[in-house]
């Protein structure tokens, strides 16, 4: 027995020194202690079967339980974070699970006085509180177990060969343990546990050296897989089989107005009526959560365990808010386009054909303005094509004082006929450059369907911490009902087509750089707020 416990204290030594090189991998440090109690173990129970005193025996005896109860702790915390789960070796845990092997340290350094860990008689018999610790290390054995389990099936062979080898480590000198306790190993009252700690050693060095337990580690498996899935794109919710949501990430409950906390453990009809109504699937359907613009294509896949199953599902939340807008945009575009274009061009026709017989100046004026609509269309067109293509770029941010300057300016020397003023903004406001586009569509628009006798428009700022509204107002005829319809619907109906697409560029460029657009109109006139995020000082 004395060369077998050398030999396990030289094997753990030598696992034990691996393991530290390895620091500060998950697993390094408690898997060191791990060894440390083991080999202090031995080195006890070497000193106890030399030792030639009763004194001397029950002292050793007594110390070894340093060891002893390091081992429940150090391997549990080992197995926890070899396994991914860190988040229950926090210092508090730890020092919760190191409660009892204290105490029983205690017990065992001044067991002479109440008798607790051993019955005082030369057998040492053991004690009331034996028995707890005996039990509670079989616990942390056992929970240590559970997570190890998950990687004996790991795709990866080197997880399997880890988990493996590190479960015979601590099933060796467990069955001896068990064996001794229930009587079944004649040793003459000496414990043998240690001598099996030589196996363990050996089981750990293969770990560490053929199968590389720290070279190739599964820790941030679990971790990367809950990552993933809480920095995903699309919003998930896992449901059980009632329909009760066990699980959801924070795109998720964004998407359904809620939270986590809120949502978990109550069902998804109740979180969300319209998501999961009555005699429907999730499958396959758009989502638009109620009192908002965003839209979700909505998939469901089953959750199957290893028996194949069905014990929950999934559903996914796909974004497609701007698929859907960039859709309603191109339908405008198209709708309005084809309106415009085609009544002008039969315009211009029908007066083509009458100049060819008629000289009539008035006809030809006609022809004239017609043709200028459709070259104003064209650079419409072209300037809401100049917003999507930004708007899928990074852009630079720009001072509001120098956009709102030089569109002024502009538009005052293109209608000199119009009074513009504009009270400065501060010089300091960085706004999206994309505002550029919008502030000169709608400074220009003001002036340019201003029909009052003596027409003015007025530009001011309301600055703010986090977002600032420029407001252009004008004394023109107003804006149609219709028109509106643009803005507050998002789309046109074939019936209800738009005169231009001056409305259409101020509320898609405003929506793309992340702002908002307000109309009051009447016949006395219009006032356009554009709110914009403040995108930086200086």
């Amino acid at each position: 027995m004395k060369l077998a416990l050398v030999g396990s204290v030289a094997v753990g030594v030598t696992a034990g020194l691996l393991a530290w090189r390895e620091r500060p991998e998950p697993g390094a440090m408690p898997l060191v202690l791990l060894m440390a109690g083991q080999c202090w173990w031995s080195a006890t129970l070497l000193f106890q079967i030399q030792a030639t005193t009763a004194a001397g025996r029950a002292f050793f005896i007594d110390i070894s339980w340093i060891g002893i109860a390091l081992i429940p702790v150090a391997w549990l915390v080992f197995a926890l974070e070899y396994s991914g789960y860190n988040e229950y070796t926090t210092q508090r845990h730890v020092l919760l699970a190191a409660v009892i092997p204290a105490i029983t340290v205690f017990l065992a350094l001044t067991d002479q006085y109440h008798q607790l860990l051993y019955v005082d008689t030369p057998m040492r018999l053991p004690g009331p509180w034996f028995w707890v610790i005996a039990a509670y290390t079989y616990l942390l054995g056992v929970l240590g177990i559970v997570p190890l389990l998950e990687l004996v099936t790991s795709q990866v062979r080197t997880f399997r060969g880890q988990s493996l080898a590190l479960l015979i480590g601590l099933v060796a000198p467990w069955v001896t343990n068990l064996l001794f306790l229930s009587g079944q190993l004649p040793t003459a009252g000496i414990d043998p546990t240690p001598v099996a700690f030589t196996l363990s050693g050996v089981a750990y060095l293969s770990a560490l050296t053929r199968f590389k337990l720290f070279g190739a580690s599964p820790t941030p498996i679990r971790h990367a897989r809950r990552s993933l899935y809480k920095q995903m794109h699309q919003g998930a919710l896992v449901l059980d089989t009632h329909g009760t949501i066990v699980d959801m990430n924070d795109r998720a409950a964004a998407a359904l107005r809620t939270s986590p906390e809120e949502a978990l453990g109550n069902k998804l009809k109740t979180v969300s009526p319209t998501l999961n109504a009555p005699g429907e699937t999730a499958s396959n359907r758009v989502f638009t959560p109620p009192g908002t613009r965003e839209s979700y294509d909505v998939s469901e896949s089953p959750v199957t365990d290893i028996h194949d199953r069905t014990i929950g599902r999934i559903i996914t939340l796909h974004d497609i808010s701007d698929l859907f807008r960039m859709q309603q945009r191109l339908e405008v575009l198209h709708r309005v386009f084809r309106h415009n274009i085609r009544t002008n061009i039969q315009i211009i026709i029908g007066h083509a054909g009458y100049l060819a017989t008629h000289n009539c100046q008035r006809k030809a004026d006609t022809l004239k303005q017609n043709a200028i609509e459709i070259e104003e269309i064209g650079e419409k067109v072209r300037k809401i094509i100049d917003v999507f293509e930004k708007g899928r770029k990074e852009r630079e941010n720009v001072r509001l004082h120098g956009i709102l300057r030089e569109c002024v300016d502009a538009t005052a020397r293109r209608y000199p006929e119009v009074d513009i003023e504009y009270e400065p903004a501060p010089e300091d406001i960085l706004v999206d450059s994309l505002f550029d586009i919008v502030c000169s569509n709608v400074i220009e628009n003001a002036a340019q369907h201003n029909t009052s006798s003596e027409p003015w428009v007025r530009v001011s700022v309301d600055p703010g911490e986090e977002t600032v509204a420029v407001h252009v107002e004008d004394n023109g005829p107003g804006i149609e009902p219709h028109e509106l319809a643009l803005v507050e619907d998002g789309a046109e109906t074939p019936l209800k087509h738009g005169s231009g697409f001056g409305l259409a560029l101020t509320a898609w460029g405003t929506d793309i750089a992340g702002g908002s657009v307000a109309f009051e109109s009447d016949e006395s006139g219009t006032r356009v707020t554009l709110e914009m995020p403040v995108a930086g000082w200086g």
